[in-house]
């Protein structure tokens, strides 16, 4: 048992940015950060409609029902973006906690067609690099990549269900110096809550199956729940809440880690392209392995710009 135990503290000394991964990577994991629910169903008249303010004549001339034109669906996006954040917990650890920087950039790919009734398939590619001002052991970068189907069901209480197989890698510094990949299959489903002009509610539950990771003393499923709330506080400022539990069941050493990640986003659209974006978010991981080997919790605060294009 004391060798186990000083295995698990020599990886979370040397490769802590391993536990990382997850407190860098919010909501992404269920939805991904291109993701729009009104890209995912066939909409007709009826559940398009936009209805002019109500009148006393309307008894008499009926309901006024504004026809808008629907502007093509662009399958395909791809978005740059870089960040800057600070943390007051840079290896996410229990004790010896080190405030600092740290500057993400993130390019990624999506394409999502239509093939069949409210069904699309689902291909995503995404590459982010995490550079910290110190220590430089703590850099790292991470490849994502996906492919699955998403299936809008309006006849289902209106949800979107997805099923996807994952890939990750994560580097230390070096593209060919890799500490961490995974394959998972992941199934999930999103059910907008609340929809109105102002205000958006979110929430999305999934699951993980881990098929092989690399060290396999970090096999795990993954259980999550989600839920967000989203205020537009004009036609180009948006704020968002969210709150995010997943639960991580390892393999080995009977561990269980519960994490819960609370946040808080700011979206300035200057352009139909450019985006400005602002970010706060709390992290705690509380981890049944002894002496709290595992647990960490940290908040973090970033700025950022980011740039889209679809067709």
């Amino acid at each position: 048992m004391r060798k186990i135990v000083t295995y698990i503290t020599y990886l979370t000394l040397t490769n802590s940015s391993v536990f990382a991964i997850d407190a860098l990577s919010p909501i992404q994991r269920f939805l991904g950060s291109d993701y729009d629910p009104e890209e995912y169903s066939d909409l007709d008249l009826d559940q398009q409609k936009r209805f002019a303010p109500f009148s006393p004549a309307d008894s008499d001339l009926g309901h006024q029902l504004i026809l808008q034109r629907n502007p093509m669906r662009a399958p395909i996006r791809a978005d740059l973006s870089t960040n800057i954040f600070w943390t007051n917990n840079t290896a996410s650890t229990r004790n010896n906690k080190d405030e600092g920087f740290l500057w993400q950039t993130k390019a990624l790919a999506t394409w999502k067609p239509r093939i069949g009734n409210n069904l699309f398939a689902d291909f995503y590619l995404s590459q982010n690099v995490y550079r910290y001002d110190s220590p430089s052991s703590l850099n790292f970068e991470r490849t994502d990549a996906r492919i699955g189907l998403v299936k809008a069901t309006p006849d289902f209480f209106d949800m979107v269900f997805y099923a996807r197989y994952e890939y990750a890698r994560v580097t230390a510094g070096s593209i060919s110096d890799s500490i961490y990949s995974a394959e998972r299959i992941r199934l999930g489903a999103h059910k907008v809550l609340l929809s109105t002009p102002k205000h958006t509610i979110h929430a999305a539950f999934d699951y993980a199956y881990n098929m092989d990771t690399i060290p396999d003393r970090l096999d795990r499923d993954e259980y999550g729940a989600y839920v967000s709330y989203s205020y537009r506080i004009t036609d180009k400022i948006r704020a968002v809440l969210y709150y995010q539990y997943s639960l991580y069941d390892y393999d080995q050493f009977n561990r269980e880690d519960n994490n819960q990640l609370l946040g808080a986003e700011l979206y300035w659209q200057l352009t139909k392209s450019t985006r400005l974006q602002a970010s706060f978010t709390h992290v705690n991981n509380d981890s049944n392995l002894a002496n709290g080997m595992a647990d960490y919790d940290s908040i973090q605060g970033g700025l950022g710009i980011g740039f889209t294009t679809k067709f």
